[in-house]
């Protein structure tokens, strides 16, 4: 979808982008990441042309983007960036409605299109589209920042560290919204961010800046554990790689077998074993607590953990809890595995898929 080739920006004789190279395919997460300075963002804008290039290739689905009429590429590329752009005197649907307006769409599209993408970012609309910027949170305001980018159905999204100025909680719920209007669209999507839990979290790819060259160009779990370089080793961080290699891998990936126990009360439960209601849900665990191996452990919801689930996740909610083992169940709350410490632990040995 998006093809880099030699891509060259200077200032003033200096290259602040120099000479780089990368293919997004159709659907992927692409992240453009690195220090201050290392021409990200720069490299993001001239992809939709908002900064001309000084040397290289663009090349959006095929087509030169040098060689398009500006109106018509902006048009095939949505655009969000850190302070959404809202108009403040438009209120939220007609904010989310300016490009489908200016491509003269009929009104009953353009209104359907409204509803779909509030829908989409979890927004009612008999709530949130009579209201004005001003009176949205500031991940509210977001969520329609990245609607409007999206309304008329673009081929690409390009996000400028759309999240660096909201608080970190309602960061985390952005990006695991984004996560989800990701896999519904499959949008290609090249996002820029200084943080690189937040890469690591999103990205399918990952192209790490350093002084405007690209240092590597990977998918999440290459990047940790093939770096090409100290730069890289160090950008990542080594204190925590353990955890952020556990982010990029996913429950369903080491679930196993839950082992049932025949019985009905909790005081003939014994060994390991779960007791599940009528409904199949789980209810009851022995012998799982760290600081009680005969313990007989009632479920509670916080610590159920689901297939789509990050390890890293489970993992906190295992310590957080001392359960030496989390039900798995579906959409349904049914139990369908169990997860422990000891798939954890054995996370040396790459299971098929991870590298994902």
């Amino acid at each position: 979808m998006i093809e880099l080739k030699g891509l060259t920006k200077r200032y003033a004789g200096k290259s602040v982008v120099d000479d780089i190279s990368l293919t997004l395919e159709d659907g992927e997460f692409g992240v453009l990441i690195g220090p201050s300075g290392c021409g990200k963002s720069t490299t993001l804008k001239m992809i939709n042309r908002l900064i001309p290039a000084s040397g290289g290739q663009i090349l959006l689905n095929g087509d030169d983007v040098a060689d398009l009429p500006v109106e018509q590429l902006r048009r095939r590329i949505g655009y969000a960036i850190q302070s959404t752009g809202l108009f403040p005197h438009w209120d939220v649907a007609r904010n989310i409605a300016t490009v489908p307006q200016l491509l003269k769409w009929p009104k009953s599209r353009i209104d359907d299109r409204v509803d779909e993408l509030m829908a989409l970012f979890h927004l009612d609309p008999a709530e949130f589209r009579g209201k004005y910027p001003h009176q949205l949170s500031g991940g509210q305001a977001q969520r329609v920042g990245v609607a409007r980018a999206l309304a008329a159905d673009p081929e690409v999204l390009l996000m400028d560290e759309p999240f660096g100025a909201v608080d970190p909680l309602t960061r985390e719920v952005l990006q695991a919204e984004m996560k989800r209007v990701h896999q519904q669209t499959g949008k290609t999507i090249v996002f820029v961010t200084h943080d690189m839990d937040e890469a690591l979290s999103l990205a399918t790819r990952i192209a790490l800046l350093n002084q405007g060259r690209l240092v590597q160009y990977d998918r999440p779990i290459e990047l940790m554990v093939e770096p090409a370089d100290d730069f890289v080793r160090e950008f990542i961080g080594q204190a925590d790689l353990g955890l952020k290699l556990l982010s990029r891998r996913w429950v369903h990936q080491y679930q196993r077998e839950a082992r049932l126990q025949q019985t009905e009360t909790l005081d003939s439960l014994h060994a390991h074993g779960w007791l599940i209601d009528d409904q199949g849900r789980p209810s009851a665990l022995a012998g799982a607590r760290l600081d009680d191996a005969d313990a007989i452990t009632r479920v509670k919801p916080e610590w159920i953990a689901t297939p789509e689930m990050s390890m890293k996740e489970a993992l906190s909610r295992m310590v957080w809890y001392r359960v030496m083992v989390l039900p798995v169940v579906d959409d349904a709350g049914k139990l369908i595995g169990e997860v422990g410490m000891q798939g954890v632990m054995g996370m040396q040995d790459e299971p098929e898929g991870a590298l994902s």
